[in-house]
């Protein structure tokens, strides 16, 4: 509120050019014809509305002229002068308004008539947007399940992603100590290998790829247990395996995650805890595990907004998953463009709330954060 009425009452520069530009889209809106939404129609409203812009083109002329004749002198005209700086800053914001409750009347209660007629049309109306409204209406269903369906993928599969990369990344950072003997050493040999085989594996190739591994794979060992088709798509089914897929890959780019994390911990801090008293996993489990959690958290953020996008390829094995509900109405309807359009825009919006969801966490938390690239 304060930052508001500071700007209020500031003086802003161009406001004549800013104003003349915004006066003139105001009479053009004013010059549209009315919808059936429209609440000012062709009521003396309007005129009034176009003639406050009007006016305000009219003194940015004025002014214009005085400073192409006063060139070097224009700070000494009565335009520069304080009152008259006052009067076009207040003058300006009733422009603003005036082109709001135009822009409200005309062109954005048109788009929600046109929106309208086209979502309730008996056919598929003409036109690429009024197209995508039918669109978005016909096949609110598939999109209602592909969206809901993502959103579990990607929730849950990065929760379960974390968990599992926190045993992954413990096996990843274990090294033999002098009294360990020789069986613990074979063992943390052992699983620092498996840990670092499985995240190279894992980050170097495709998630679509391993989507139909990992289906194939499930389906053909259910298969070998005597199980029909029926009874293995309801213990196997698309969504579930399209979860795993999603866990399993996350989980490699999660362990990367929170071994950078561990990482850049000082190592005075696990000297400090040893000299306490503290065993190797007491050390990691009270002092170092917290905050590298608490450091990894905008990339564990991240990594939830990547699968939100590229759970999408879960589509070729049929999860019906958003990618998949927009691939059935683009069949359904023969509009293929204006179909994946919709999808771009959900999409966005979810990325873009969850983007605004991590941002806050991030600061709740006092941590940075840091944008990466997809992991795909």
């Amino acid at each position: 509120m304060k930052k508001l009425v500071n700007f209020i009452k500031r003086d802003h520069p161009y406001v004549y050019l800013t104003g003349a530009v915004l006066g003139a889209l105001g009479i053009k809106m004013a010059s549209m014809q009315p919808s059936q939404l429209s609440f000012m129609g062709s009521s003396p409203a309007i005129y009034i509305l176009a003639g406050i812009c009007g006016l305000f083109i009219l003194m940015a002329l004025a002014a214009l002229a005085v400073k192409l004749s006063r060139w070097k002198s224009f700070s000494a005209t009565a335009f520069k002068s304080p009152a008259m700086l006052k009067v076009s800053r207040y003058f300006s914001y009733l422009l603003c308004v005036a082109v709001l409750l135009l822009f409200i009347d005309r062109p954005l209660m048109s788009f929600a008539a046109m929106a309208n007629s086209s979502s309730s049309a008996d056919s598929m109306p003409d036109g690429f947007v009024p197209s995508m409204f039918y669109l978005l209406h016909n096949g609110a269903t598939f999109f209602r399940m592909g969206i809901w369906t993502t959103v579990r993928i990607a929730l849950l599969g990065t929760l379960i992603a974390f968990v599992l990369a926190l045993f992954m990344v413990t096996l990843r950072i274990q090294k033999p100590d002098r009294q360990d003997n020789d069986l613990v050493r074979f063992l943390k040999y052992i699983g620092r290998s498996f840990a670092s085989i499985y995240i190279t594996i894992i980050r170097g190739t495709p998630m679509m790829v391993q989507a139909l591994i990992f289906y194939y794979a499930g389906f053909g060992i259910f298969k070998g247990t005597g199980m029909s088709v029926t009874e293995i798509n309801q213990v196997w089914s698309f969504f579930i395996s399209g979860l795993i897929t999603v866990s399993l890959n996350s989980t490699a780019y999660l362990a990367e995650v929170l071994r950078g994390g561990i990482e850049s911990i000082d190592h005075g801090q696990t000297e400090a805890a040893r000299s306490l008293g503290m065993t190797n996993w007491q050390t990691m489990i009270k002092v170092v595990f917290p905050q590298a959690v608490k450091n990894s958290i905008p990339a564990i953020g991240n990594e939830f907004i990547i699968n939100i996008k590229d759970s999408s390829v879960l589509s070729v094995i049929g999860c019906m998953d958003l990618m998949y509900a927009t691939t059935s109405v683009s069949g359904i309807y023969f509009k293929a463009l204006e179909t994946y359009c919709i999808a771009a825009v959900f999409y966005l919006i979810m990325t873009y709330f969850s983007s605004l969801l991590m941002k806050a966490i991030s600061r709740k938390l006092d941590t940075n954060v840091k944008e990466l690239p997809s992991s795909n």
